[in-house]
């Protein structure tokens, strides 16, 4: 119940809130805002006003310093997506000074983070030309070929960082950010032993490797002062063999101390290890703040960290624990802009809980960027209005986008009773939050229930919607958001024990001890995992679990940041894996398949998961536009798809009925 939620009071996070000098600047506290890419800018990487909305919800949201995402130092070093700021000319000066005084209005600081695309910047977005790194080596999961900056080309790029930290100041920027981790930009690549293989003076030895990333930070000390603060983004360890370590992090953070940086913002991992650089669900909160506090240990000058810092009890006990001196977050502002102000004010349970599910990460690339909680994260120069006149709404489904929708259409003063033909709401994305690694999602459950019954939304679960009820309540209107039915071909229905994967998180099913799950996408494999043995020891009454997909993969579809752990996870636990393979006959206890054009036929199979996905459950639509009531359909029960797709369709309804 809401009422149990313990309501933390502003002083629960001393620390939290509390300035932090960074050089010669001063940050009213610290919650800093870590760069993430948007693509709202033009086509000309100017400002927009789409972008300066973005920024200014942020700031206007208490946070203490925002860094932008990556800024362009000439035409030719776009990241790997379209429209990114830029700041490699005079002109585009007056678009960054609009940006910081929009964050100022509302006492932020503002960084912006230089960044050469490197080898994750593609031909095709910079003119034709190949892609640049220390060495010609690729990043194996983006497949250009860079090849190797001639020193002529090192000293060029130096100057122009330089001068676009002179634009920035002239802007009036606070700070400028280099970023130098991840191995995926320029300086990035220069740094890391995987990628650095010149023989030069840029490369060999860590202090070849540093060389570049030194004469970078010298340069813009002279042309944007040596008073002008400078934060540099590195990772501490790279968590592939050979590459960057501990020991040679805390050798490059005190070279760094030492060259004037005025503050360390830490990350971890590769575009190759992104798992470790962009934290999914299931990752442990302040996840790299262990190994922060070794360099924050070494160095004087402050240190900032990021990775799941997404809850404000988390932020600041890494803080009291002495880890770091800023908790820097990207994903859980995108989420709710006011994470700041709800945490200093004691509205923790208001919070938009980032549920770290990477659809931001995984679809900036060629679009703008979304978040699956948000529906206006990118979009926040749309205005919802309320309603001319109050309207009866009937929601029908407390699922995900049932709930978005009823919450909206009552905040804009319709009066909304939502019925639901369970005993709880949540709907699909109570069974998301099931599987091993999948926690985060159930609080984002929460939050959806909460802000219905905060917008004053009659609840009512255990009640089936038909016609007598719809008549009975005479709404103006109805939305229908009764997700979706498991798919179960009919030859399945044979086998000894047939479950959907659905029935099997719910609980509604107990299965066997040799299972075979039919369909590899998200959903069977999540199933596959939570069902095996938790060991891969042969336990003799442990679970043994196949997967069986017809594609040549699993999960093709799937591009977020969990997959590769999850997929790991399976193998490590003994999960027989079979893809490119068929499934043609299931009777008993025997399943029957093909594979490369030979017929295999499993026996002793007791349990078979059906993971085939779903189709929309939506009859009651019809019958609602017989009874002649405006009728709208939202979330699986329009078309089967994410949690985002739930919760934006929901919206939508709630906000134009």
């Amino acid at each position: 119940m809401e009422g149990e939620i313990d309501n933390m009071n502003p002083c629960a996070f001393p620390l939290l809130f509390s300035p932090l000098q960074v050089g010669s600047m001063t940050v009213k506290n610290r919650i800093f805002m870590s760069a993430m890419s948007t693509a709202l800018c033009d086509g000309q990487n100017q400002v927009t006003e789409e972008a300066l909305a973005y920024y200014s919800a942020r700031a206007r949201g208490g946070v203490g310093l925002i860094t932008t995402e990556n800024v362009m130092i000439d035409e030719n070093s776009h990241y790997n997506i379209p429209n990114n700021m830029g700041l490699y000319r005079d002109d585009q000066i007056p678009g960054i000074r609009r940006l910081a005084d929009e964050v100022h209005k509302y006492g932020a600081k503002l960084a912006l983070q230089l960044l050469h695309g490197g080898p994750a910047a593609t031909a095709r977005l910079n003119g034709g030309r190949q892609p640049v790194a220390a060495s010609a080596i690729p990043l194996r999961n983006v497949g250009e070929m860079p090849r190797a900056m001639t020193v002529e080309e090192i000293h060029a790029f130096t100057h122009k960082m330089g001068q676009a930290a002179r634009r920035a100041r002239e802007a009036g920027v606070d700070a400028v950010e280099i970023h130098a981790a991840h191995r995926h930009g320029v300086l990035g690549t220069f740094l890391s032993p995987l990628s650095n293989k010149r023989v030069d003076d840029y490369g060999g030895s860590v202090d070849g490797r540093l060389r570049f990333l030194l004469e970078v930070i010298a340069e813009v000390r002279r042309t944007a002062g040596e008073d002008y603060p400078i934060i540099v983004r590195m990772s501490m360890t790279e968590f592939e063999p050979g590459g960057q370590s501990m020991l040679d992090a805390i050798y490059i953070a005190r070279r760094l101390e030492k060259a004037g940086v005025s503050l360390l913002n830490l990350s971890n991992g590769t575009l190759e290890t992104y798992w470790k650089t962009v934290t999914p669900n299931g990752t442990p909160r302040g996840v790299n703040t262990e190994l922060s506090k070794q360099i924050k240990d070494a160095v004087s000058i402050p240190v900032g960290v990021i990775g799941r810092n997404c809850e404000p009890w988390a932020a600041e006990q890494v803080l009291e624990l002495g880890r770091t001196d800023a908790v820097y977050m990207a994903r859980a502002l995108l989420c709710d802009p006011e994470f700041p102000n709800k945490a200093r004010e004691g509205r923790v349970e208001e919070i938009r809980p980032c549920i770290g599910c990477t659809d931001c990460i995984t679809h900036v690339h060629g679009a703008q960027i979304r978040c699956t909680m948000n529906p206006y994260a990118g979009r926040e120069t749309v205005v919802v209005t309320p309603v001319p006149a109050p309207k009866k709404i009937l929601v029908i489904g407390g699922g995900a986008a049932g709930l978005q929708a009823a919450a909206t259409a009552a905040r804009r003063g319709c009066r909304v009773r939502l019925v639901e033909e369970s005993t709880g709401l949540g709907g699909q994305m109570v069974l998301a939050g099931i599987p091993i690694a999948k926690h985060d999602i159930t609080q984002g459950t929460q939050y959806l229930i909460r802000q219905a019954r905060r917008a004053g939304v009659e609840l009512c679960c255990g009640v089936r919607a038909d016609e007598a009820l719809i008549r009975a309540e005479a709404p103006d209107a109805v939305i229908v958001a009764t997700g979706g039915k498991p798919v179960i071909p009919g030859f399945l229905r044979e086998a000894k024990q047939l479950v959907s994967a659905w029935d099997v998180l719910a609980g509604k099913v107990t299965t066997g001890q040799n299972i075979v799950v039919i369909g590899g996408g998200a959903v069977g494999c999540e199933t596959a995992e939570f069902l095996v043995h938790p060991q891969n020891d042969r336990k003799p009454n442990g679970k043994h679990v196949t997967v069986i997909e017809m594609m040549d993969n699993l999960m093709k579809e799937d591009r977020s940041y969990a997959r590769s752990l999850l997929v790991r996870r399976m193998q490590e636990k003994g999960c027989e894996i079979l893809v490119d393979t068929k499934v043609e006959s299931v009777k008993g206890d025997a399943v029957t398949y093909s594979h490369q054009g030979q017929s295999v036929t499993l026996t002793g199979v007791d349990t078979v998961v059906c993971a085939l996905g779903v189709r929309p459950s939506n009859e009651l639509t019809e019958l609602v536009a017989e009874l002649g009531i405006p009728v709208y359909t939202a979330g699986d029960a329009l078309k089967t798809g994410r949690i985002y797709e739930a919760i934006t369709s929901g919206e939508a309804l709630g906000a134009g009925i």
